[in-house]
């Protein structure tokens, strides 16, 4: 026995388990070159200034105030940006920053069209020097989102149908389905260093709100796609874990 820091997982209902379970045995069969084609998207609030992951400090008795071991905080400036991005496993798309004001429909169509219809315009292209026209479909690729409340809106629906982008039916409460989520937690670690080397304090204002985002996009398309791919191969893994936990939690 020992003392640990309980998971922090969100609560899942008999319906959503067995949701969970449908979606695993649906795709349970789909090898890496299928889910190469899903393109997977999330929306993520990043704290500026702030370290997102626990820190551990090795120090002496009595210096716990010490500077170099104290985790600073700047509780005059809270800053939070929301960015949206999306992946395939060819392909690192577009990260979008958002407005402030939250997320709402209107806001959400906007971001598909600056993120996803870009992402999608990428792997639709032809071949230099070539007449084919390749056009959306399920065989293309299908597109992942999940259950928030503008993704689900009907004219968000309706939009995607007339775009003719093919969609994934997602289990709710199933962040440990998504691989971006994974890749969030490596993002904000790694963004949170760049801050740190290069802007050291939380502005407000939208100049700063800018600049942030110029950093927040760098931080996104240097990570290159290594850990994408090793995300993707994780799919089949996730979907037997589900099927063994009988519609429950996975460990990711």
């Amino acid at each position: 026995m020992g003392s640990y820091i309980a998971a922090s997982k969100p609560g899942l209902s008999p319906e959503n388990i067995a949701k969970r379970l449908a979606w695993a045995e649906k795709y349970k069969d789909w090898t890496i070159e299928d889910w190469k084609k899903v393109i997977c998207s999330d929306e993520c609030s990043v704290w500026i200034g702030v370290n997102p992951r626990r820190q551990w400090v090795i120090r002496s008795h009595g210096e716990r105030l010490n500077r170099k071991y104290v985790k600073k905080t700047f509780t005059s400036a809270h800053v939070k940006v929301m960015v949206w991005a999306c992946f395939t496993g060819d392909w690192l798309g577009r990260m979008v920053i958002c407005d402030e004001g939250g997320i709402g429909a209107n806001e959400y169509e906007d971001i598909l069209y600056d993120g996803l219809f870009s992402l999608i315009d990428d792997m639709l292209k032809p071949p230099e020097n070539s007449e084919t026209i390749r056009v959306a479909d399920k065989d293309e690729f299908i597109f992942m989102q999940d259950n928030a409340r503008c993704h689900k809106a009907q004219c968000i629906l309706e939009f995607l149908e007339e775009n003719q982008v093919p969609l994934m039916e997602w289990p709710p409460q199933s962040p440990d389905l998504n691989p971006i989520e994974n890749l969030w937690t490596d993002f904000k670690d790694r963004f949170h260093k760049r801050f740190v080397e290069l802007l050291d304090h939380p502005l407000k204002g939208l100049e700063a709100r800018y600049r942030y985002g110029e950093v927040l996009q760098d931080v996104w398309y240097d990570q290159g796609m290594e850990m994408v791919d090793a995300l993707i191969k994780s799919m089949p893994r996730r979907c037997q874990l589900v099927i063994e936990a009988n519609g429950g939690w996975i460990d990711y």
